[in-house]
């Protein structure tokens, strides 16, 4: 039976997002990690309700209506991957695409790929069909090489790279997500089998969002370790409802709002930012390479390299950085990339013609 374009599902279910690329690249989408049990009350004067996902096995609340309300910090160990969070957000994603016959990519982290990587595809396929659906097939790759197949990798004068620099040489990679950082290599084109060369652990953005976390409620212990002109007010305090998530918040928007002004965020994050890098960022480098002043370029991907930020990673990384805009978003690109250009190469170009 042969395949078409239009079944492909990219799907990477991050810890902190889930996102999904399908067909040839025009259905695309992406929400918070985030799920909670969907309440029965009706809310405002009952004339109002949350809108919630609903499966055969309950209701949920997904993405980010959870973050401040009802979802639980979780562990970001490989129990994540069997967990019933993950298979509504995976349902989620199909129920949005609505293909019936899914192809269906995804991959998991280092750490849990060779242990887990049957196991994790008997289950999508398993809980797929309970709800309906009939995967046409399901291929989980190492989550490394998604970011490696991202066509809109930058250069650091933020110019989208030409293809062909990512096949010449000896190319890092290094994502880090919400809970895991992954890292790998390919030298001219190949990925570099070499269990040596691969490298993950549950460490990512929510062990910064834990640190700066605990600073924030102890202020003044924090602000002997900032610049005077950058120290936080001195009745400066959290309230009730602040929690790890809303770091997560206030480290994307670049603020936290306080009394109706905004403080900027990048100068007391930074003391927790680098303590991770510190020991996460020269654990990986030190693991797989050593010392990276001899490679071609080091690709870096996941919320944690916006979280970090360039000028942060140039401190540990002495060679090119190459990262896209939204680097929270290079796997799920690399994974449609990687499937199309192994199987749909010539329906994608067909399809690119009778767009434009």
């Amino acid at each position: 039976m042969s395949h078409s374009i239009e079944q492909l599902i990219a799907i990477d279910l991050g810890n902190g997002t889930t996102s999904y690329i399908a067909g040839a690249g025009e259905i695309r989408g992406s929400f918070a990690s985030l799920v909670a049990p969907a309440q029965s009350n009706q809310g405002l004067g009952g004339g109002f309700t949350r809108e919630s996902f609903k499966t055969k096995f309950g209701s949920f609340y997904i993405g980010d209506d959870c973050r401040e309300d009802g979802a639980a910090p979780r562990s970001t160990d490989s129990s994540y991957y069997s967990s019933d969070s993950i298979k509504v957000l995976f349902l989620k994603v199909l129920k949005e695409v609505g293909q019936k016959n899914p192809i269906i990519v995804t991959g998991l982290p280092t750490e849990f790929f060779k242990l887990r990587r049957n196991e994790f595809a008997s289950d999508l396929k398993k809980w797929a069909i309970e709800e309906g659906y009939q995967p046409a097939s399901i291929n989980v790759l190492p989550q490394y090489v998604g970011p490696w197949f991202d066509p809109e990798l930058l250069d650091p004068e933020g110019k989208v790279i030409d293809p062909r620099v990512v096949m010449e040489g000896k190319l890092g990679i290094i994502d880090i997500g919400q809970g895991t950082t992954d890292a790998g290599q390919f030298v001219d084109g190949k990925v570099s089998s070499d269990d040596k060369l691969r490298w993950g652990e549950s460490s990512g953005v929510s062990d910064i969002h834990k640190k700066l976390f605990t600073q924030l409620k102890q202020v003044d212990a924090l602000n002997t370790i900032l610049p005077a002109k950058y120290r936080l007010p001195k009745d400066f305090s959290l309230d009730a409802q602040t929690t790890e998530y809303t770091m997560d918040t206030w480290l994307r928007k670049g603020f936290i709002p306080w009394r109706g002004t905004k403080i900027d965020i990048d100068p007391i994050s930074l003391p927790a930012r680098q303590e991770f890098a510190d020991d996460v960022v020269v654990r990986c480098i030190n693991t797989v390479w050593g010392k990276t002043d001899f490679m071609a370029g080091m690709v870096v991907a996941g919320g944690g390299a916006i979280v970090l930020g360039r000028k942060l990673l140039q401190m540990y990384i002495n060679t090119v950085i190459y990262m896209a805009k939204d680097p929270e978003n290079s796997i799920v690109r690399g994974y449609h990339r990687f499937y199309v250009t192994q199987n749909f190469k010539e329906q994608a170009r067909m399809k690119v013609a009778q767009r434009g």
